[in-house]
């Protein structure tokens, strides 16, 4: 479903430029109008309230889909997978790191400054 999802964002994306519709390519209007969606979601969040819940939150995933389709043209993201992949295996080290006990705040933590400090790294190399 994810990569059906992504494809429809790239179509959407050429339908913009066909269009020429300059707020469509502002990263700042992109981020407001996902902010919103967040909004519509808490208005929404309540019991015997399913199918409006699920809408909403299909409207935040295809405003990010958008977004990160905007930045790959821009040439900013190389992909919606590679950030999918990125997030993967950033969250499988963080909860893996995790035992369920007092301690699983301290061993998040060591885990995003040793991730923190790999994604310095790798931009560095980058941009040499």
């Amino acid at each position: 479903m994810i990569d059906e999802l992504i494809k429809l964002s790239a179509q959407n994306d050429k339908l913009d430029q066909k269009r020429a519709e300059q707020r469509y390519f502002e990263m700042e209007w992109l981020i407001e109008e996902l902010l919103s969606e967040v909004e519509e979601v808490k208005e929404e969040l309540r019991p015997n309230n399913q199918a409006f819940l699920e809408d909403e939150l299909g409207d935040i995933l295809w405003g990010w889909l958008m977004l990160v389709q905007k930045l790959k043209s821009k040439g900013y993201v190389t992909s919606h997978e590679a950030i999918l992949q990125r997030t993967l295996q950033k969250y499988t080290q963080r909860i893996n790191a995790l035992k369920g006990d007092e301690n699983d705040a301290k061993r998040w933590a060591e885990v995003k400054a040793k991730q923190k400090t790999a994604l310095e790294v790798e931009c560095k190399h980058l941009n040499e």
